[in-house]
């Protein structure tokens, strides 16, 4: 819980934001697709450690397209946010 909230009985916690990693049938891996909630989409990074250079995936935040990733040859992860 954050600090400074109090929550009574009859009230809920804030929802978090719902994000989706979806990832396409590609030579570099398998298609999926990768659920979680998080504070904000930054939290996807992690997500993406173990991914294959030059992979790419698309970055949901509900049905809102918020960009797709990309993966270089040295491993960065580069962010395209213009709409697809």
């Amino acid at each position: 819980m954050h600090a400074g909230w109090v929550l009574y009985p009859t009230q809920k916690m804030p929802m978090m934001p719902q994000y989706v990693l979806e990832f396409d049938d590609d030579d570099l891996g398998q298609p999926k697709r990768v659920e979680f909630g998080a504070e904000n989409p930054a939290a996807a990074l992690p997500l993406l450690k173990g991914e294959n250079k030059f992979r790419q995936v698309k970055l949901w935040e509900g049905d809102r397209l918020l960009g797709e990733l990309m993966r270089d040859g040295r491993g960065v992860w580069h962010l395209n946010d213009d709409p697809i």
